[in-house]
C-alpha cells in the first residue's frame, strides 16, 4: 500500500460517496423532505374556523362568519349560541361575525339574555365585537 494514499482518497472513493449522496438526494425529496413540509404548513385560521362553523351551519353561513378570522373563535361563539341560545343563524352570524379570542360575544349575550327582558336585536348590538375597526381590513365580497 502507498503511504500516499492514506493521505489522499483515490478518485473512485470520492465518486463512490459522491454517487451514493446523489442517489440519496433524488430519494429524499419524495420521502423525508416532503412530510418535513407537510407539517411545517399549518392549516390557516380562516379554514380551522370554517370547518368548525359548517358542523352547524352551511357552506355560505360558514364562509362568511369566517371571512378574516384571526383564530377559531368566531366558530366556537357561534356554536355555542346556537347550542344555548335562542338565536337564528341569521343573528348568530351577526353576533359572532369578526369575533376574537380577546372578547366573548356568546358569553355577553347569553348573560345579558338571561338578566334582561330586552330583545334579541338590542342584545345583539350590546354584545357584537366593535366590527367598524375590523371592517376596515376586511375586502367586502363583490358579485
Amino acid at each position: 500500500m502507498n503511504p500516499g494514499s492514506l493521505r489522499f482518497p483515490s478518485f473512485r472513493q470520492l465518486a463512490g460517496l459522491g454517487g451514493l449522496s446523489v442517489l440519496l438526494g433524488t430519494l429524499a425529496p419524495d420521502g423525508a423532505f416532503a412530510q418535513e413540509d407537510d407539517a411545517k404548513e399549518a392549516t390557516a385560521p380562516q379554514v380551522s374556523c370554517y370547518t368548525a362553523a359548517t358542523e352547524a351551519s352551511d357552506d355560505y353561513t360558514a364562509t362568511q362568519l369566517c371571512r378574516g378570522a384571526r383564530s377559531t373563535a368566531p366558530a366556537e361563539c357561534f356554536l355555542r349560541v346556537q347550542r344555548e341560545g335562542s338565536l337564528t343563524q341569521g343573528q348568530a352570524l351577526q353576533l359572532c361575525q369578526f369575533a376574537t379570542s380577546d372578547d366573548d360575544p356568546a358569553s355577553c349575550f347569553l348573560q345579558a339574555q338571561r338578566k334582561s327582558f330586552g330583545d334579541d336585536a338590542r342584545l345583539l348590538q350590546l354584545c357584537q365585537p366593535p366590527v367598524t375597526e375590523f371592517l376596515r381590513y376586511c375586502p367586502v365580497y363583490v358579485q
